[in-house]
């Protein structure tokens, strides 16, 4: 069940306005005035899409989105405003700043669950994208890992292991203990690469090479 926050500081608007919603199936939470809806998002509850009054005391519902416009986009949160205005400058002036749709005072329940299903279905197939494309990325960071890190290490064990076997040969040893160091270098330069790129589990498109499925770290 989506979770819905409507803001309105009529009551009566928002008591009715929330009942038809409930009855279609999605959880509303209820803010008067724009400060409790700041104080909600302050308390991490889950919310999916808040409706917005525009005109309120104190603090408009056109501050409120601009204040969470810095917090959350239009695919993590959409945001619609509602408004008893006609006025096109002032419906455009919110869009702006971020809201993704409105609707108009008297509020018609079918047109405003309409455009609610819409902007619901835009977040969710947004979110199910930035999954597909994290997937994609980790495999791609798995098959450089294996690519990258797999040469100079078969190398360096290759190298340890004849070092290993005739430790009394000091010529051999001093010829191959540089190339193991040298190897071991590499690993060592290719992990600090694959860290940088995967800086909190984001990788740069720049460095994402998509048909090789691979993360470039030249």
């Amino acid at each position: 069940m989506k979770n819905i926050l409507l803001v309105d500081d009529d009551q009566i608007n928002n008591k009715m306005l929330t009942k038809k919603l409930e009855k279609k199936g999605y959880h509303v939470i209820q803010a008067y005035n724009g400060k409790e809806c700041l104080e909600i998002f302050e308390d991490n509850i889950t919310i999916d899409l808040v409706l917005l009054d525009i005109m309120m005391p104190d603090l408009s519902g056109s501050e409120v989105l601009k204040r969470l416009r810095k917090e959350k986009t239009q695919f993590e949160l959409p945001i619609i405003m509602v408004t008893g205005k006609s006025d096109t400058e002032d419906i455009v002036e919110n869009l702006r700043l971020g809201a993704n749709d409105y609707i108009v005072k008297p509020v018609n329940i079918e047109v405003a669950e309409a455009r609610v299903k819409t902007q619901l279905a835009l977040s969710d197939l947004q979110k199910d994208n930035l999954k597909k494309a994290e997937l994609e990325t980790a495999h791609a960071m798995i098959v450089t890992y294996n690519h990258e890190i797999n040469n100079p290490l078969t190398i360096a064990m290759g190298l340890l292991r004849k070092i290993l076997k005739h430790p009394e040969d000091k010529e051999a040893v001093e010829k191959n203990a540089p190339r193991v160091a040298k190897s071991l270098a590499r690993i060592a330069e290719i992990v600090k690469k694959i860290e940088a790129v995967s800086l909190g589990n984001e990788v740069k498109s720049s460095t994402y090479a998509k048909d090789d499925k691979m993360v470039k770290l030249d």
